[in-house]
């Protein structure tokens, strides 16, 4: 099975429009989303209905809690409360419904996917390290777990109790004796200096991932944003991956 996993679209349209083509040209069979559907970008009713129509399984996010109202947006910095607080005002009905009924996590076929860390799913821990991978490797029971949230695309793979390893390259086959933990990056806001969208190929079969990046007219989702009034700082660094 051919699966395409993506996370954080964050109400970016263009982009999503531009990774689902990117996943038929790869002849995906299985589209999964980790989350974020909204938050930050302008396009929050069609980024929602893009997902509801195009993926086959999708997780919930913390700014699509927030943005339904099920927590508070107390954590978030200026930038991001501002966006979700316009973002709360646009959601239509059928939104609503929709991300309402998105669950934390969900596992198939030794798959496990979450947005954030498996070891807690509903609490949004963050996975930036290697300890941070060793708690996530122990809460998950297969072969393989996809998550988002941070916005930077990585491959771990762990063989029974060592050290997680990093993996440099953009992509990798699983090994005998291995599992993998593949943060998927960011569809609508990459965070790791390369604004193209990113999404992960996985083939279930060969047992291999690959980190894709694809381009898109980041100009026009700029230019929405800044004709919605969101902020200068999340316009600018739409350009910059940051």
């Amino acid at each position: 099975m051919l699966y395409g996993i993506c996370s954080d679209i964050h109400s970016n349209a263009t982009a999503l429009k531009a990774v689902l083509a990117s996943m038929d040209s790869y002849g995906v069979e299985r589209r999964v989303c980790l989350g974020d559907l909204v938050g930050y970008g302008p396009d929050v009713n069609e980024s929602v209905s893009l997902a509801a129509s195009s993926m086959d399984i999708s997780i919930i996010g913390n700014h699509d809690s927030v943005a339904m109202r099920w927590e508070s947006c107390l954590g978030f910095n200026p930038y991001a409360k501002q966006a979700i607080e316009w973002t709360q005002n646009q959601l239509s009905p059928e939104s609503v419904k929709y991300l309402d009924g998105l669950p934390y996590i969900f596992e198939e076929n030794e798959i496990c996917f979450v947005h954030a860390s498996p070891m807690s799913p509903a609490d949004w821990v963050y996975v930036t390290d290697l300890e941070d991978a060793l708690d996530a490797f122990d809460h998950f029971s297969g072969k393989y777990c996809f998550v988002g949230h941070t916005h930077s695309p990585v491959i771990v793979a762990m063989r029974d109790a060592a050290i997680p390893k990093v993996i440099e390259d953009g992509s990798y086959v699983l090994e005998k004796g291995e599992r993998l933990l593949v943060n998927v990056g960011s569809v609508g806001q990459p965070r790791d200096r390369d604004p193209r969208a990113c999404w992960c190929l996985f083939d279930s079969e060969k047992e291999s991932v690959q980190l894709i990046r694809v381009p898109y007219a980041i100009e026009e989702t700029q230019k929405r944003m800044r004709e919605a009034g969101i902020s200068d700082f999340l316009v600018e660094r739409l350009g910059v991956g940051r």
